[in-house]
């Protein structure tokens, strides 16, 4: 849901901001087995103080409230604090047909107490939903018990691209790099591997995009394909996730267990 205002400044021409809000997770009904879970919420503020064909330039902070320690439909069971996040872009027409950006962003976790926690069926009755069932997995918001602490992430995402009005081609290349801590809201991403805006590490891309210079069926139809490729180099473990302490590939050893991971860590 967002509230926007777009003021005629000549100085700032196509300036607008805008106040959003989102609900991320409803933890539904409480009952008087103990359901003490939050919802998650989200606020934010845009702003955008240039807006032209030829520059771009947008601000952005946000804070999800109470996030859940699990995905909604593997069953969320407590929450684990709070994510702020900001944000800048500057993206414009340098020459001709050559685009360019460059953002950044900052994140930073305000854990509480509360651990992500799974079901283990100890009695063997087939039934996960007894409290004695559930089991500390040993990981908070981005830190491991005993590590209580705030930790603050960050992400740089520059590219250029390069179009061809007379053949409706666009070549472009673009490069993000994030931090140990770095968390972006991209878990649901569409990347072959995960989210590469939310990697804790670097990644390349290339890409030509074509478009169907035929005469469309509709009025404003537009049709074209895209092929890449892309690169991740992944320096730290739990990318696009926001629980445990991540961990430096490069540390990880089958002889150490402090290195173990709760999930396979990709590389």
């Amino acid at each position: 849901m967002t509230l926007g205002v777009a003021p005629d400044i000549e100085a700032l021409p196509g300036a607008y901001a805008k106040l959003c809000y989102g609900k991320g997770y409803d933890s539904g009904y409480k009952n008087l087995m103990g359901n003490d879970i939050k919802d998650t919420n989200m606020f934010g503020i845009n702003v955008v103080p240039y807006d032209t064909d030829n520059l771009h330039i947008e601000l952005q902070w946000n804070r999800a409230f109470d996030i859940f320690d699990n995905m909604p439909d593997s069953g969320v069971r407590t929450n684990l604090g709070d994510i702020d996040q900001y944000g800048a872009l500057v993206m414009g027409r340098v020459i001709d047909n050559l685009n360019l950006f460059i953002a950044g962003a900052i994140s930073k976790t305000d854990p509480n107490d509360n651990l992500f926690r799974f079901a283990v069926d100890g009695n063997g009755d087939g039934d996960l939903s007894d409290p004695q069932d559930m089991q500390n997995a040993g990981a908070g918001l981005l830190y491991n018990p005993g590590n209580k602490e705030s930790h603050t992430g960050n992400l740089i995402y520059l590219g250029a691209r390069y179009d061809i009005p007379q053949t409706g081609t666009k070549i472009g290349a673009e490069f993000n790099r994030g931090s140990k801590y770095w968390v972006a809201f991209a878990p649901a991403g569409d990347d072959i591997w995960t989210s590469k805006l939310g990697t804790r590490g670097k990644v390349y891309e290339v890409y030509v995009i074509q478009e169907l210079k035929n005469k469309p069926i509709s009025k404003r139809g537009k049709a074209f394909f895209r092929l890449g490729y892309q690169y991740y180099d992944f320096e730290y473990t739990g990318s696009n996730s926001w629980i445990g302490e991540p961990v430096k590939i490069s540390d990880l050893s089958k002889a150490n267990p402090m290195t173990a991971q709760m999930l396979a860590p990709l590389d």
